[in-house]
């Protein structure tokens, strides 16, 4: 199914809409029509325009396999499957090549969509890319044409279900979701279309928006006219199929006028004409695509029986005995359904409506990849750019849907479920409440004690312009953010202290820090988790624990592995992690060390500061782990080299050592003071130089938690050559020169001693954390995505928690929980997570360390009922 996959790319993916319509004869291009010179791609597509596409999949080594590629998706992909009677074909189309993979990968089982548990990990990696309703829909029409059925219902699952029993059975426990992001986790990409699609005549400034940040991403200049064809054909095939009132039907006239730029010319010719006004006024709306939309839309007001959610789409969206939140996909299921069937069965203007359908597809698919990371590249900063639009292009009267889906497209699927969604606090008391009361309320009653809320602070660089020390502003506004959640917390009218309505306070159970940590260390947070964990609300509310607990989103992205795991034991000595706590991802402790450093050819990549922490970091280490070795001497080379590129001003200027200065200085002491140095800085950056005026009783709590109280620490500050150290890392100079980026490749006789004291430190912090139990937040799509991992077996959940299971990793025991992260953004579900983790465990066996399907799902069956246990708030279920 590999070359299938691929031909699918290149004909649906690749594949632009204009190009379509130019075929067809429906669009200009260079000022001219097409005029019968190419076949149209979607029913007469040749070699030399498949292979073109295949070329811009770059799967092939050769042209001759490219071209032997190209010549079945012609001969056989787009001929009808004749082993499978019980489907409806078209003649020779694309839309067979859909067809051909969904046949082999679902099949409907109690009326509802189902995918073969065998080729789930096939379905997701493909389906992704172009939505699974593409091929659910097409397959829906051919059945039923077969079966001579009529179908009315539309509101199967975003994600579809499998056949694995035993799997189906382990998703009817309690399940929880504890890391989802709720803008990042909704349907996103659906509600951005039909956002779209309902409003596109005044979204052309957001369009513009977006290009302006994401051109040099390669983001197409031409997209918003693209959608505005989009726009215009669903609308003429929402009315050729039936969907709309004949009031409101567009004609092919008119779709022909918009969708090739004519309307200008047209409507000059109108206004310049001598008809009556009223007549020309009318000829003039006929045209305007923005006219036809509101006309429609304002049909859909009045529609009988409406649903609550048709404020969505001007296609009605049906009234379903069972309404819940996966009624708002129904509309477009239904549109696609209904051209599909409305193609296999034949019309008269067949050639039209299936160029027109075959545009609209490749219009919605690229838009699909502009706004949904699907591309193969890895790291956060790739994830980041799609994460900052992920609800551009929602409207506002929207939103209340987006949250709604979020939450209970998980709820709904099972009696006993509760998640965690994050969102970022604002910056004031009232900000907060508001902001909260929106979700709550947009959450039907029955669910509204089934989640809760943690807030994540938001990770950003630090933009220099000489200020007192690093981070100042963010640290700052983390301060404001922080205050507006104590005085929330305290604030009677928001506990349902008495009050017959709901205690909003109590929906906050947890605090984080997201967003990419490379450029922004745990030790900005250090102050305010240590404040609002220790903080406790005086007055008891109606329910809810009092106490916050703290997560934190570690070692997904960094410099190099060293650098990653100096991350996650900051976060641990800065936060005071204890039990009960979390962190998230850690994906640093699993990563395979030799490999990754291989493949970089064992050089290092990052700013002098970072190598300089390493490298004392790192001696430390290697002392405590294997006592005073070669590789000691080796790390104090490097540190001492840094050291003074960086913070000896005097010894090291103009890119030249003055080695009159040097005077035999002592390289041990300077390393040890400077790792204490490292342990300090979990402080606020001012704690050794003033006494802090507190005018208040939340700065007096704020102040309290200035210095943090780790033993390390506390020793640290009672080495004055690490007190003048920490206060020169936030001075300008330091920070300007530390900044500086920097190659660094590890001498080849201290490869080896290198990799051994990376892996002694994972081993270590995996411990620690075991023996802390600290739990481990998992994200398997997402980690997928962001981190370097070739499959899903390759997670390294595996490493963290083993139990019960065969590897060839060393034994653990850590509490970890699988999670969604964004699905909306991976186009994923908790329940798909779980799926895809099995599968690959099953497919992807090491020699001598196998499994059984059935240990696999005991063991998955484990990490379940600790999601449970790691609860920020455990007795959710007590609330009804």
């Amino acid at each position: 199914m590999e070359h299938l996959s691929n031909a699918l790319k290149a004909v649906f993916k690749e594949q632009d809409g204009d190009e379509v319509l130019f075929c067809a004869d429906m669009l200009q291009k260079d000022d001219q029509y097409n005029c019968g010179e190419m076949p149209r791609p979607d029913t007469d597509m040749n070699e030399s325009q498949i292979q073109y596409l295949l070329r811009k999949v770059n799967a092939y080594n050769t042209l001759d396999q490219e071209s032997m590629v190209g010549q079945v998706v012609i001969s056989e992909w787009m001929e009808p499957l004749k082993s499978h009677k019980e489907l409806k074909f078209f003649d020779q189309s694309v839309f067979n090549m859909l067809l051909h993979f969904a046949c082999k990968t679902i099949y409907f089982k109690n009326n509802d969509p189902v995918c073969h548990y065998s080729k789930l990990l096939r379905w997701h990696n493909v389906s992704n890319l172009f939505g699974e309703d593409t091929f659910t829909t097409i397959f829906a029409a051919s059945l039923d044409i077969v079966n001579r059925s009529k179908r009315d219902f539309f509101d199967w699952p975003a994600y579809i279900d499998h056949d694995n029993k035993e799997l189906n059975a382990l998703f009817k426990n309690r399940m929880t979701d504890l890391h989802m992001h709720l803008k990042g986790s909704s349907y996103n990409f659906d509600m951005s279309w039909l956002s779209i699609m309902n409003n596109i005549t005044s979204m052309e400034n957001t369009f513009t928006e977006v290009y302006n940040i994401r051109k040099i991403y390669g983001w197409d200049k031409k997209l918003y006219a693209k959608m505005y064809r989009a726009c215009a054909i669903r609308l003429y095939l929402a009315s050729r199929t039936g969907l709309l009132l004949e009031k409101d039907r567009l004609t092919f006239a008119q779709l022909s006028i918009i969708i090739d730029d004519k309307i200008n010319n047209t409507n000059d010719d109108i206004v310049k004409s001598a008809i009556d006004e009223p007549v020309k006024r009318q000829l003039l709306e006929s045209h305007s695509l923005d006219f036809l939309l509101s006309k429609v839309k304002e049909t859909s007001q009045h529609f009988d029986n409406r649903s609550d959610y048709q404020d969505l789409d001007y296609i009605r969206i049906p009234h379903y005995n069972k309404d819940n939140i996966r009624s708002v996909l129904s509309s477009e299921r239904e549109l696609m359904y209904r051209v599909f069937k409305l193609l296999l069965i034949g019309c008269d203007d067949y050639k039209n409506i299936s160029s027109l359908f075959y545009a609209y597809l490749c219009y919605k698919i690229k838009f699909r990849n502009s706004i949904l990371q699907l591309n193969s590249t890895v790291g956060f900063y790739n994830f980041t750019l799609y994460e900052e639009i992920k609800d551009k292009f929602i409207v506002k009267k929207y939103k209340k849907f987006l949250y709604k889906a979020a939450i209970e497209s998980f709820l709904i699927n099972g009696k006993e479920r509760y998640l965690e969604t994050r969102i970022v606090p604002d910056t004031t008391e009232e900000g907060i409440a508001e902001k909260i009361k929106e979700i709550a309320d947009s959450i039907d009653e029955k669910y509204r004690f089934n989640f809760s809320i943690i807030f994540h602070f938001i990770k950003s660089r630090d933009e220099r312009n000489d200020k007192e020390y690093r981070h100042k502003e963010l640290r700052e506004d983390i301060k404001k953010r922080a205050f507006a959640i104590y005085n929330f917390r305290n604030n009677a009218k928001y506990l349902g202290v008495g009050s017959e309505d709901y205690a909003l306070a109590g929906y906050v159970v947890g605090i984080d820090a997201a967003n990419s940590e490379i450029y922004c260390r745990p030790e900005v947070f250090a102050q305010a988790f240590r404040f609002l964990k220790n903080h406790y609300i005086k007055n008891n509310g109606l329910q809810r624990p009092n106490d916050l607990n703290i997560t934190y989103h570690v070692g997904e992205d960094f410099f190099d592995i060293a650098d990653g795991l100096r991350a996650v034991e900051e976060a641990m000595i800065y936060f005071n992690l204890k039990n009960g706590d979390r962190l998230g991802h850690c994906l640093v402790l699993g990563t395979d060390v030799r490999k990754y450093y291989s493949m970089r050819y064992n050089t290092i990549c990052c700013t002098k500061q970072v190598l300089l922490d390493n490298m004392a970091w790192l001696h430390h280490k290697c002392k405590r782990l294997f006592g005073y070795t070669s590789l000691c001497y080796y790390l104090e080379g490097v540190f001492r080299q840094y050291f003074y590129e960086v913070y000896q001003e005097d010894i090291y200027k103009d890119d030249k050592f003055n080695y009159l200065l040097l005077e035999d200085p002592d390289v041990k002491n300077n390393i040890n003071d400077y790792y204490q140095s490292w342990l300090l800085r979990g402080n606020h950056p001012l704690f050794a130089n003033e006494a802090f005026k507190s005018d208040s009783e939340i700065e007096k709590e704020w102040n309290n938690c200035a210095e943090n109280h780790h033993d390390g620490a506390e020793n640290a500050k009672y080495n004055i050559n690490a007190l003048e150290l920490f206060d020169k890392y936030h001075k300008d100079k330091i920070i300007e020169k530390g900044a500086n980026a920097v190659t660094f490749t590890i001498k080849e006789s201290y490869v080896e001693d290198f990799y051994k004291l990376l892996e002694a430190i994972q081993e270590q912090l995996l411990k620690e954390i075991e023996k802390k139990r600290i739990s481990i937040e998992c994200n398997p799509t997402s980690n997928y995505k962001i981190g370097e991992m070739s499959n899903y077996d390759e997670h390294p959940i595996l490493k963290f928690y083993n139990s019960g299971l065969n590897t060839p990793y060393n034994k653990h025991d850590i509490a970890v929980s699988i999670n969604t992260d964004d699905q909306g953004v991976f186009s994923t579900s908790l329940e798909r997570e779980y799926s895809l983790i099995a599968l690959a465990m099953e497919r992807n066996q090491t020699e001598g360390f196998k499994n059984s399907p059935r240990r696999i799902i005991d063991w998955l069956d484990k990490i379940r009922q600790m999601s449970v246990e790691q609860q920020f708030d455990n007795d959710i279920f007590n609330y009804k």
